[in-house]
Parts: structure tokens; sequence; C-alpha cells
């Protein structure tokens, strides 16, 4: 009886072996990990700005994800520099080269001195810069801009069609040339489509300021307005998801924010879409220019006619956006790119006269649609 026992688990032992080694083919060699071979003709560096960092959720890390994108796709080293003042600017741009690092990165509008220093004392080192760009040329450095303008312009509208007080407005933050075209934006994008809507605006004092954020959406909120723009980093942020939390609508920027501001789902019904800027395609795009000999120096401008400018899905807010104000939302964002519309801001631009109720602007034939626009 025990040597029939012990046979049966010897063979119960032998023929699981034996199917485990059919299954597995145990006589093939293990597949190899792929590895990425790093150039080493370029190493890519990128700096933050002010409080800025690889995860706030905006400008920074958007920068960042298109940095990162190039160095897996290109074989490149890349690393960064998160600045916690103004002062670190040319520490850690002096500290990548130091390190190495021949394409550097350098993110926002206040990283302009700071970059044109580098630009004339490095010659071999090429600058990308994000937000910026100067009015003299440098065979080394290429500035990235956007339509700041057509993303406001964006804002302002859906903010104009859902508005039920007929009160809406921006919390933004430094008045820097690139916030100054968001805002400019928001408020004639908000009448083309409300004539009888008052557009608040406010410029903030930092791009970090949460409590700043907090107290001028409560503000706005005082003033009866419904919805609210966040246009200012986290200072701006801090604005949509305080009001947010008092039942308001808002609207995000740079990224779509509810995948980031709003990730926790908190309160995420309220955010109605956001402007998106193509931060991390422009700077992909930069990098991607220079490894396949292809670098222009100047400026690279995205615009909505390049799929620079785009609006966030509706998500969770769907439900509250009626269909006519998603039609009319995509025909405006279609009129931009088709350049049929303006946005009027700008030196001697007038801002568009107000669409009658209902109706579309003017749309040419072939117009890109907002879906022809990969938005990762």
């Amino acid at each position: 009886m025990k040597l029939s026992k012990s046979l049966f688990v010897m063979l119960t032992v032998l023929v699981v072996t034996a199917m485990l080694a059919a299954c597995t083919g145990n006589n093939a060699p293990p597949t190899p990990t792929p590895t990425v071979t790093l150039r080493s003709d370029y190493k890519l560096g990128l700096v933050t700005n002010e409080q800025g960092t690889i995860n706030d959720g905006t400008f920074n890390e958007l920068a960042y994800k298109g940095a990162r994108r190039a160095s897996r796709d290109f074989g490149l080293t890349l690393n960064y520099r998160e600045s916690i003042e103004a002062k670190d600017y040319n520490t850690y741009i002096e500290a990548l080269i130091s390190e190495g690092h021949n394409i550097i990165i350098t993110v926002g509008f206040q990283m302009a001195d700071a970059t044109v220093a580098a630009i004339k004392k490095y010659p071999e080192v090429t600058f990308i810069g994000v937000d910026f760009t100067f009015e003299e040329a440098y065979p080394n450095f290429v500035g990235i801009q956007f339509r700041e303008d057509q993303g406001g312009f964006l804002a302002g509208a859906m903010a104009g069609l859902m508005t039920k007080s007929n009160v809406v407005g921006v919390v933004a933050g430094v008045e820097i040339p690139p916030v100054q075209r968001f805002v400019a934006g928001f408020i004639n994008g908000a009448k083309y489509v409300n004539p009888n809507v008052t557009a608040l605006s406010v410029f903030t004092t930092s791009f970090a300021d949460a409590e700043q954020g907090y107290a001028e959406a409560d503000k706005m909120i005082a003033q009866k307005a419904d919805v609210i723009f966040g246009a200012g980093g986290l200072t701006g942020s801090s604005a949509i998801v305080h009001a947010a939390g008092k039942g308001v609508f808002v609207i995000g920027v740079d990224q779509d924010e509810f995948n980031t501001t709003f990730a926790t789902g908190t309160n995420s019904d309220k955010i109605l879409t956001s402007a998106v800027k193509g931060v991390d395609a422009g700077v992909y795009t930069a990098v991607k220019n220079l490894i396949e000999g292809k670098f222009e120096p100047g400026e690279i401008v995205l615009t909505a006619a390049n799929c620079g400018i785009a609006y966030a899905p509706f998500h969770k807010s769907e439900g509250s956006v009626p269909a006519e104000v998603s039609t009319r939302l995509e025909a405006i964002w279609r009129a931009l790119a088709g350049e049929t519309l303006d946005t009027g801001v700008g030196e001697g631009a007038v801002a568009p006269e107000s669409l009658a109720p209902g109706a579309l602007p003017t749309i040419k034939d072939g117009a890109p649609r907002l879906a022809d626009c990969a938005q990762n």
C-alpha cells in the first residue's frame, strides 16, 4: 500500500514536470530584456521655472513629458533641476552644462535673462526656450511660442456659453506676455458668444501661491461668477479647485487638468474642459529637429492650425454641457484653426463681433476638426 502511494506521487511529479517543460519551452533560452543604447553625442537637460516641478500638473510637467519622450525615442540621457527661486536659474543651467548636457530646455518666460546669458557663454550648447523668444537671433537657440490668446478665447467661449449668472472670471498668474494673452483672449471669447457677459480678471503676484488663488476665486464668486478659468500655474489651479468645491464650474489650463489637478475625482464633475497648450509636442519637436539635423534657430509657433492649441474633453461634466454648446465650441475651434476667426488680441487687433444666438462662425472647407489632433 505504501509503495503504490509513493509510486503514484512520483508519477504525478514526473507528469507535471513534463507538462511544465512543454508549456514553457524548457530548452529555449530566456528572452533578453531590451536595452537602450544611449547616445554619446547629445545629453538633454531641463530647468523648471521658479517653484515649478516636473509633476506640477501644468506647464513644467508638460515640458518634462516632451523631454522624456524625446529621451526615450532618441536614446538621450535626461536630467533636470527644479528651481526654488529665480536665483537658481543660472546655477542650475551651469550645473547641467558642467555635467556634459549640450541640449538645455529652460521653461517659462521668467527664465529668458538667464537663458540668453548662457546662450552667449556657451555657443556649443543648444538651448530650447519654452514660452519665450528673443528679438535678436541666436544660432544655438529656438523658442517655442504659443497662441495663448486662442486658448484663452476657447476658455472664454466655453465660460460665456455655460454661465447662468452672466458673470465669469479668470484667475491669472503673473502679468507677463503669455498670461496677458490668455486673459485678453478669455475676455474676447466670452463676449464673442455672450454680449451680455461680465468677464472678471485678475493677475496675481506668483505662479505658486495657493492661498492667493483661493482668495481671488472667493472674490469672483462673491461677484456672482459661476464659471472660473485658472491660468496661473499652481495659483490658478488652486483657484479652480477651491471654486469647484463651492459648486462653481471651472476651466483648467495648459494640459487636461481633469487628469492632473482633479485626478483624485473630488468635484471632478465641475471641470468643464481645459485650454490645452501642446508644450510637450513643442519640446519634442524641437529636440527631434536637432537630432535629425533639421534644427532651425528662431522660433516654433504652435497654434490651433497645427494642433498646438486645443481644448480638453468634457469628461464627467459632459452631462452638464448641452449639445448646442459642444457644437458651437467645436465650430469656434475649427474657425480659429482655419483662420476664418481671429481672437482680436494683439497690437492693432479688433475683437470680433458677437455671434448671433445659436449662430456658428464661418468655417472654410477643409478646416481641421479637433478629432484630427491626437491628444495624448
